[in-house]
């Protein structure tokens, strides 16, 4: 029996921890499942509300994605380790995963649902992608039900969202200073950092290598200016070339 991931698909923590197996050469099956909808499988697989989870072949439980990242990180041979071996690098390591975890992440994933969720056909468009066909049916009865209750659960608002893009907009510039001297977050190898960062970043950047998010020119067309707007300028900064050079070279999507 595989270890199975529990995932909403396009959820940028659950491809950290999509793409951190993968890197680390873990094999897995991926089930996925519609946000709201998915709550009754984390519960069936152990966790409680949040995904992703990781179901490991002994019945064992990872709810939470940088367990998960240790998790592959131990499972990895010498060259494909995602974290440094060393005390002191790797606690400075796991403290910058975690800031990404807690002070950027959630920010993205408000402002892109305070655009997104205004768009029943858009927002459904994306529910859809890799999620069985049940649930499609029934989140597309519930959406106005399901929409309230993520703006809630998320203090989406007019706000709340123009305060997530200028703490998205600081860690940016953040990152773009960090990667000026180095090639990568944490000294000269590819690993968890920039797994974090660039999957985080992804509902921003949208790099064409990422293995569910949309790819084309229609659905970008579609969301409000002040989203697009926004979205272009953050695209020609130092951090987003990052993450594309990231994806590009280390994604296989």
């Amino acid at each position: 029996m595989a270890h199975t991931l529990v995932t909403i698909p396009f959820s940028h923590f659950c491809e950290k921890a999509r793409w951190s197996l993968e890197a680390a050469g873990v094999a897995f099956r991926e089930e996925g499942h519609v946000p709201g909808l998915h709550r009754r499988a984390v519960r069936r697989m152990g966790g409680k509300t949040s995904v992703p989870v990781l179901v490991l072949e002994d019945g064992s439980v990872l709810a939470d994605s940088p367990k998960i990242v240790r998790f592959a990180d131990s499972r990895a041979a010498g060259n494909r380790k995602l974290l440094p071996a060393d005390g002191s690098a790797r606690d400075e390591a796991l403290a910058l995963e975690r800031r990404l975890d807690l002070d950027f992440a959630p920010h993205v994933r408000r402002f892109v649902y305070f655009h997104l969720l205004r768009s029943r056909a858009l927002t459904l468009r994306l529910f859809s992608r890799r999620t069985p066909r049940f649930e499609q049916v029934a989140v597309g009865a519930l959406f106005p039900v399901l929409r309230k209750a993520m703006r809630r659960f998320m203090r989406i608002d007019e706000a709340n969202a123009l305060d997530s893009r200028d703490r998205m907009r600081s860690i940016f510039d953040e990152i773009g200073t960090r990667i000026a001297v180095r090639p990568y977050l944490f000294g000269d190898r590819f690993g968890a950092l920039d797994i974090a960062f660039a999957a985080f970043a992804a509902p921003i950047v949208a790099p064409v290598e990422h293995p569910v998010t949309p790819r084309d020119d229609e659905f970008s067309r579609l969301m409000p200016k002040a989203f697009t707007d926004e979205v272009d300028a953050l695209r020609q900064s130092p951090a987003a070339q990052f993450v594309m050079r990231v994806y590009r070279d280390h994604r296989r999507g």
